[in-house]
């Protein structure tokens, strides 16, 4: 049985271990919250649409991302419903607006929802019940995740949205994340009172569902064929995709987290080199004396990597476990919805090994320096 040598070189200092994978552990623990948060934003993109009920949707030509959308005539979701296979198509309005702390007199941003009483929007059942309320005038339901600084409230109280008083009649548990302090839901007349709109003449969406059994790719072909130009059909994935796609990859948000994970990577694989670089230098006479042993430069090299392999995995594991908890404190703080999943701790494993095998091709040149003529 062969000596665990690139263990015991680790061990030996127990104090100098513990500083680098300290470090290494700092590393690794930056790249699991950037990569959290990367994660986070990209579920937070397409939040509401995994909470609407819909397989496919109608959007403007115009369409970018959920908060950048051009409105639609009211008479393409009328068409819609129309086409076979399509069992009902529901107007949704939505637009940023103003909720106003009652204490703080602050004003916070908040999105509305316009429904139509009675219809059915959502996965979640007890919310469409919930919808049938705001058939009363000047009536809201609001966002039990919204953040802090909206102040106060309760069921039964009001709430001032755009200046105008509306009485809370329940709430619902959505959160906006990144997009919006919070979100309230309006029916459409309330919603045209706050806007100061004449009559609906457009919505911003329509939420398509289709009849049990039907062929969603041949009824979303259809509908694209019998709608005018000036609207898109997408389905369910798709607008998904779509939406997660522009918020990571367009978005400055997305694009920063990314930079932040890169710069999380360089900096673990400098610290991981430095350690590797320092054990080296402190070990020439012993890899020379391998040498002088009959011990070839692949062994060493071996040696070297597998003590590597040792700090990164040592750094890896408590970092993992801190990650659990800190995702957990953030969500709890700020709603933001971060979480851990195997996807996730498998792909900073392999920065981890990554980081690794960077830092240990440039470390271990410094073997070659260990000639064994240098002992005598």
């Amino acid at each position: 049985m062969r000596t665990p040598l690139a263990w015991l070189n680790t061990i030996q200092n127990k104090k100098r271990t513990a500083t680098a994978v300290g470090g290494i552990c700092f590393a690794v623990l930056l790249i699991f919250m950037q990569a959290g948060f990367l994660g986070a934003a990209k579920l937070n993109a397409s939040l509401a649409y995994r909470h609407l009920d819909f397989d496919m949707m109608i959007v403007s030509r115009g369409y970018l991302m959920l908060t950048r959308s051009e409105s639609i005539d009211v008479y393409r979701v009328i068409q819609a419903r129309n086409v076979p296979g399509v069992a009902s198509v529901e107007g949704l309005l939505l637009q940023g607006g103003n909720w106003s702390n009652q204490i703080s007199k602050s004003s916070e941003s908040c999105f509305i929802f316009g429904l139509r009483p009675g219809g059915h929007y959502f996965v979640d059942h007890a919310l469409n019940e919930s919808v049938t309320h705001l058939s009363e005038r000047q009536s809201t339901l609001a966002d039990s995740l919204s953040r802090p600084s909206y102040g106060p409230w309760m069921i039964g109280g009001t709430a001032v949205i755009n200046r105008q008083e509306l009485a809370i009649r329940g709430d619902y548990a959505l959160g906006m994340g990144l997009l919006a302090d919070g979100s309230a839901m309006v029916s459409f007349d309330t919603y045209l009172r706050l806007y100061g709109i004449p009559a609906l003449r457009r919505y911003q969406f329509g939420l398509v569902r289709l009849t049990p059994g039907a062929n969603a790719l041949a009824v979303a072909a259809a509908l694209r064929e019998s709608l005018p130009k000036d609207v898109m059909v997408l389905t369910k994935p798709e607008l998904i995709d779509r939406e997660e796609n522009y918020f990571v990859n367009v978005k400055p948000i997305g694009i920063m987290f990314k930079v932040g994970m890169l710069v999380a990577f360089i900096v673990g694989a400098v610290i991981l080199y430095q350690i590797l670089s320092s054990e080296i230098a402190n070990r020439l006479k012993e890899f020379a004396t391998l040498k002088a042993m009959g011990y070839t430069e692949r062994y060493i090299y071996g040696v070297g990597i597998r003590q590597g392999l040792i700090f990164s995995i040592m750094g890896y594991v408590p970092s993992l476990i801190l990650s659990f908890g800190l995702y957990r404190l953030l969500r709890g703080l700020s709603s933001f919805p971060v979480y851990m999943d195997l996807t996730r701790a498998l792909f900073v494993l392999g920065l981890t090994l990554g980081m690794c095998a960077i830092a240990a091709v440039f470390a271990l040149g410094k073997i070659k320096r260990a000639d064994p003529a240098d002992l005598f």
